[in-house]
């Protein structure tokens, strides 16, 4: 019998995933930008943000809620239970994004004169309709995976799906190149709609061949209690996700106007505004990809373990998520305030934006264990709460904006310290919720002292290193240099004190690549 994956090799899976993606994304990137230029970035970035609100509205916490829920009923040993919920997930959000597929195409020159703007981007908006049906079908599956502790399975697809869109765009992008920029746009949408198909296809292939055994068959719930407990979870993170999609664009329009208040020219506060959405946040978020992978499949692990009662293995999950976090967030705080100049000037020719990476740094360990409370909330089904405290973050946010950004003196560092603010008192609300709802206690000496001990050492030897060491070598090989051999110090730290076990890292490193 094969051995069940943990939700920390889940984590480690879909984090190699992610960064194969991502590199796959950033190769589109650069593709479809030489192929087009600026100007067809343009029309191409005015499309993205709608193309988000509207897989946001469709599908947005689906994957999540089944995830929850499957994992729930798995821990009661109901499989029959599960199935029906899979049925009736296929059937709702297939309906429901047919629908909003229709409306989409059939107003798709509304969305393009009124909303974008721009008759160019018309085309796109028609093609990648469609799209939303896919990706709504595809949550579902990938949700079940994900409750069944499968991880594995829809990371390869994933990165079948992104490969499949990056050659249907250079074919795509060559043959529409002469007919102008809302042809080869609309190309771009047509290999992401094909990218969607296919994973699509390869879930359900894989579904049909790796469902879980029906030993007996059990009491299911009715149908419309089913869809109640699916629409109590996906409401609320549907709801949360597209305010935080207006908030990006609502972002986009309010820190410019208010950098204007606080005496910059427009041409210096849009540069303000895309040193830090364009390079700082980019770079703060960069880990995420680890954090983001631990939350997805935390979520089922949690429920799972909630469902069961099992709060021994609750508490357990929460604590190594939270080091984790904890240690993530430190490693990257100590690389972005000890170089960030360097860091700046190597990656973004941008030397000037050091001092908004440095101070953006300061909450990045409240940040990544924000994201991980959540994950921890939404899988014992705080759902609800997770959604006002999201209103709540975006409520200090804005205030933040209006009220210090105009000030001279403090301009867009009032953006960076509501964007502390609003952290610290989410992250206090999110622990006094789950302290709340179950027995959990943080280790405050594993996930918050210890680290914060290793880490000292570490910021000692790159203080050396960088003043005495290599002080005359070329800064890059500097910065590499140093910071790799603090890194080791610090991981040699994390071990000698316990707050990691070799055991551990051993048991997420032993994985199997899926057979589809």
């Amino acid at each position: 019998m094969q051995k069940k994956m943990t939700y920390l090799q889940g984590a480690f899976i879909l984090t190699i995933a992610n960064l194969l993606t991502g590199i796959l994304s950033f190769v589109y990137r650069i593709f479809l930008s030489k192929s087009i230029g600026a100007e067809g970035m343009g029309v191409y970035q005015l499309i993205m943000p709608l193309y988000m609100l509207f897989i946001t509205l469709v599908s947005g916490g689906l994957a999540t809620s089944i995830s929850k829920l499957v994992a729930e009923n798995k821990a009661k040993g109901n499989n029959s239970n599960v199935f029906k919920i899979i049925k009736i997930s296929l059937i709702m959000s297939g309906l429901w994004s047919i629908i909003f597929s229709i409306l989409i195409a059939f107003n798709a020159d509304f969305f393009a004169e009124r909303i974008l703007k721009d008759d160019r981007t018309l085309l796109s908006i028609i093609i990648f309709s469609p799209a939303i049906v896919f990706i709504a079908l595809s949550a579902v599956f990938k949700g079940y995976f994900y409750g069944i502790e499968k991880t594995n399975i829809p990371a390869v697809i994933d990165i079948f799906e992104k490969l499949i869109r990056l050659v249907i765009l250079v074919i795509t992008t060559n043959y529409f190149i002469d007919y102008g920029i809302e042809y080869v746009c609309g190309g771009a949408m047509l290999a992401m709609v094909s990218g969607e198909i296919l994973s699509l296809i390869l879930l359900f292939v894989a579904y049909r061949r790796k469902k879980i055994p029906l030993t007996y068959k059990m009491k299911t719930d009715s149908t419309l209690f089913i869809l109640n407990n699916i629409l109590i979870i996906v409401i609320p993170l549907s709801i949360s996700g597209a305010i935080n999609t207006i908030m990006d664009m609502l972002d986009a329009a309010l820190i410019p106007t208010q950098l204007l208040k606080a005496g910059f020219s427009k041409p210096v506060a849009l540069s303000i505004y895309g040193q830090l959405t364009g390079m700082i946040f980019p770079l703060i978020y960069f880990p995420m990809i680890i954090i983001g992978s631990l939350s997805t499949t935390l979520i089922p692990s949690a429920a799972y373990s909630y469902a069961s009662g099992n709060w021994i293995a609750l508490n357990k999950k929460c604590n190594d998520s939270l080091t984790i976090a904890s240690i993530i967030g430190l490693a990257a705080t100590i690389a972005f305030m000890m170089y960030p100049r360097e860091l700046c000037d190597v990656l973004f020719n941008c030397p000037d934006a050091e001092k908004l990476l440095f101070w953006c740094s300061i909450s990045c360990v409240l940040e990544y264990w924000l994201f991980i409370l959540m994950a921890i909330m939404n899988g014992i089904g705080l759902q609800k709460k997770v959604m006002e405290l999201t209103i709540l973050n975006i409520l200090i946010m804005v205030i933040c904006i209006v009220v210090f950004i105009p000030i001279p003196k403090i301009n867009i560092y009032g953006y960076i310290l509501g964007f502390a603010i609003s952290t610290l008192v989410v992250v206090y609300h999110c622990l006094k919720a789950i302290t709340k709802k179950t027995p959990i206690k943080i280790d405050n000496i594993r996930c918050i002292i210890k680290p914060i001990t290793c880490s000292i050492p570490m910021l000692i030897v790159i203080g050396f290193l960088n003043n005495y060491l290599v002080s005359n070598t070329n800064f890059k090989y500097n910065m590499i240099l140093s910071y790799l051999m603090g890194f080791i110090i610090y991981m040699i730290m994390l071990l000698t004190t316990g707050t990691i076990k070799p055991r551990q890292i051993i048991n997420v490193l032993s994985f199997r690549v899926p057979k589809i």
